[in-house]
């Protein structure tokens, strides 16, 4: 096992996230949840682009699937690794985002945040404003509503992940 795919599978596992990739959903969780991770200075190595569903990296697809090969084999690889306590700290304060959530609800919200913040930090928008990124999301063919925006804005704050 590679350790980059022990530090995703530690990340998820800080999140509270199976390394699961059966379903689409699954596949969208880890995606998001990983570009969040990164996001919040988690230092994973992955290099995202804008696809269908926000931003996305293939190496997270073939990362997923390993994971989830080898877990189903033994989990040997992944006992005795920790994440540090930096690393720990950052995804702590990133904790409550998938609080309560049923998978297709988790995936949603992801997709919202994940897409939001990549618009604003790869400067796709002029500005943080409600009205400007939801402009921007409709135009990339994605129909989140003023007020999930403006949640999520806030959320993205609440996690460290916007100024």
């Amino acid at each position: 096992m590679e350790r980059r795919q022990i530090g995703l599978k530690l990340v998820l596992d800080q999140l509270g996230l199976p390394a699961r990739v059966e379903t689409f959903e699954d596949r969208l969780i880890l995606q998001k949840a990983v570009y969040l991770a990164q996001a919040a200075g988690i230092h994973l190595g992955y290099y995202f682009r804008w696809y269908v569903r926000g931003p996305y990296s293939p190496s997270i697809s073939d990362d997923g699937y390993a994971i989830s090969t080898e877990l189903s084999q033994s989990a040997e690889d992944f006992t005795g690794w920790t994440l540090d306590e930096a690393s720990s700290a950052k995804l702590a304060k990133m904790h409550g985002v998938a609080a309560n959530l049923d998978r297709s609800a988790l995936a949603k919200k992801l997709e919202l945040l994940a897409s939001v913040h990549y618009l604003i930090d790869r400067n796709q928008v002029p500005d943080q404003s409600v009205g400007t990124v939801t402009d921007k999301l409709h135009a990339c063919d994605k129909q989140f509503t003023e007020q999930e925006v403006s949640v999520a804005i806030g959320e993205l704050k609440t996690y460290g992940l916007l100024s």
